[in-house]
């Protein structure tokens, strides 16, 4: 079987699984195929960048073991794209993999891939969660068909691949991963597998720090003798009390450092400010019918796509979410009156299902989202004016569980 790990992943995502692909992110095939050549290797470049240390190589395996990435995965992936719960899962499962390889990154990684394919940044996050768990599962199997078991293994493993990954990168990604050129990160972890292998072997120095210990407890103990040692004083004892999120006013705008320590900048009287004060209040009960509505979530028209200017507010109620962890919601999608109402519906469920997938993909678990498109019906505005129409073409949030 082939080393080369990005050609392996190039197998397994054969033709008949790109239209799918692209067909449940709502992109062209040929924008969609597009962005793939810039989001494997990209994804392929951070994971041999973690891996050039030990500790990232072992945590690499250990993501690989616990999520149980032996290759099963790629048995079926065009039905795996096809959408519904499986679907969902899988992006789930990728949103936890990709903070684990790009941590606060992820963004720039999507905008990067977003202009690599011509593709919405909602897009290549959702593009980017559906990939790592396929990524992991190609190495999974061939880390379990070459009998890795070891750290150094897997660091030898990743670093053969610079060579397959040179000149393949998308512009911009060696800034973003601070990797000043791929031959000297695959020369550094050659170097960190030979570190790992000089430590595991045996020898003297194996025993050193054991014959070296006794002599040192004596040391020790007759600079404790010759210490003053002071009188110890009674420790004040508190209780843990969890922080609560700091709201700044000022002026249009306010600022929420969550108990987290993520920092929200939004609008005053805006989703965020009001999501935060009602989830705090445990005066105000959870009601059915009280919604907030997203005023800065936007999609292009007449499709299911968010503009790139969403992924601010998107990425707000992210952070709510985690930062609260109790807290359930709805989403719900709704258009203006004007078409057909059929068409409407469809297309106000998709835009609900689009906003819940962004959630899925920054992280927030599945089982706390629900989404549902109810077309022209519960009007924020009168429909007779272009200004009501553009009011009541919206998403809101319907708190469930606080």
């Amino acid at each position: 079987m082939s080393n080369n790990l990005l050609e392996l992943i190039n197998e397994t995502i054969t033709g008949d699984v790109v239209p799918k692909l692209a067909d449940f992110l709502g992109e062209s095939p040929k924008n969609t195929s597009s962005a793939l050549s810039g989001a494997i290797p990209s994804i392929l470049a951070a994971l041999v960048n973690k891996g050039t240390d030990t500790q990232g190589a072992s945590d690499i395996l250990s993501l690989l073991s616990q999520g149980s990435h032996d290759g099963s995965i790629l048995n079926n992936l065009a039905a795996a794209f096809s959408g519904g719960e499986g679907t969902n899962k899988i992006l789930a499962t990728g949103a936890t993999l990709l903070n684990s390889v790009f941590g606060y990154k992820t963004d720039d990684v999507a905008n990067l891939v977003a202009n690599t394919g011509g593709i919405s940044k909602t897009s290549a996050n959702s593009l980017l969660g559906l990939l790592m768990p396929i990524i992991f599962g190609v190495i999974g199997k061939k880390v379990k068909e070459a009998g890795i078991t070891s750290t150094a293994g897997l660091v030898s493993l990743l670093a053969s691949q610079s060579s397959f990954l040179k000149n393949l990168l998308p512009a911009g990604l060696s800034n973003i991963l601070g990797i000043a050129n791929l031959n000297d990160l695959g020369k550094k972890a050659t170097a960190t597998t030979a570190h790992v292998v000089v430590e595991s072997s045996g020898g003297f120095a194996r025993f050193l720090p054991w014959l070296l210990l006794p002599l040192l407890l004596v040391l020790g103990w007759g600079l404790f003798k010759n210490l003053k040692l002071p009188t110890p004083s009674v420790p004040e004892v508190s209780t843990p009390k969890r922080v609560a999120p700091v709201v700044e006013k000022a002026g249009d705008f306010f600022q929420t450092t969550l108990s987290s320590g993520y920092a929200i900048k939004g609008a005053k009287n805006g989703i965020e400010d009001k999501l935060i004060i009602f989830i705090q209040d445990s005066g105000k009960p959870v009601d059915g019918a009280l919604w907030f509505s997203m005023d800065g979530i936007t999609f292009d028209t007449d499709k299911a796509t968010l503009t790139q200017e969403s992924s601010v507010q998107a990425r707000n109620i992210a952070e709510i979410l985690k930062a609260f962890p109790k807290l359930k919601i709805k989403i719900g999608g709704y258009t203006d009156n004007t078409g057909d109402e059929k068409a409407n519906l469809t297309l106000s469920a998709d835009r609900a299902n689009t906003v819940k997938k962004s959630l899925v993909v920054m992280g927030v678990d599945l089982s706390r989202l629900d989404a549902e498109g109810y077309g022209s019906e519960h009007p924020a505005a009168s429909n007779d004016t272009p200004e009501g129409r553009q009011q009541n073409r919206r998403i809101d949030v319907n708190v469930t569980a606080k």
